[in-house]
């Protein structure tokens, strides 16, 4: 079992019974306590991408968890921003960091574009 199905099952234990009975799962923003503000948004975002493809999703968990906001767009109704802090526990190190971990989406640019344009205009932001 990999480390995002352990904390998904940790978080799914930690709903009550009539929000289990809604989802099979529950999505976590590994993020959250650091970037509250776009949080929300990340759970859709991870959620929809978890019923595209798990691997997509862990992705994209492995790129909000190292330190990656959803900043509007006016093109692409929103677009990844990583958060550069050169520590670790609190982002990227650096740009350079970013750029070279962000191409293990590089298989799923078609699946992210459409889940920051329907976040920013079918009404799910």
């Amino acid at each position: 079992m990999s480390l995002v199905e352990r904390i998904e099952q940790r978080a799914y234990a930690m709903l009550s019974p009539e929000e289990q009975a809604a989802s099979s799962y529950a999505s976590v923003d590994p993020f959250a306590d650091l970037s509250p503000s776009d949080s929300e948004l990340w759970i859709i975002v991870l959620s929809k991408a978890r019923e595209i493809d798990k691997e997509f999703y862990a992705r994209l968990y492995y790129i909000r968890g190292g330190g990656t906001q959803l900043v509007r767009n006016y093109r692409w109704g929103y677009v990844l921003r990583p958060i550069i802090t050169g520590d670790n526990a609190s982002g990227w190190l650096s740009m350079e960091q970013y750029e070279a971990e962000k191409h293990c989406l590089d298989g799923y640019v078609q699946q992210l574009v459409s889940l920051l344009r329907m976040i920013a205009y079918d009404g799910a932001a």
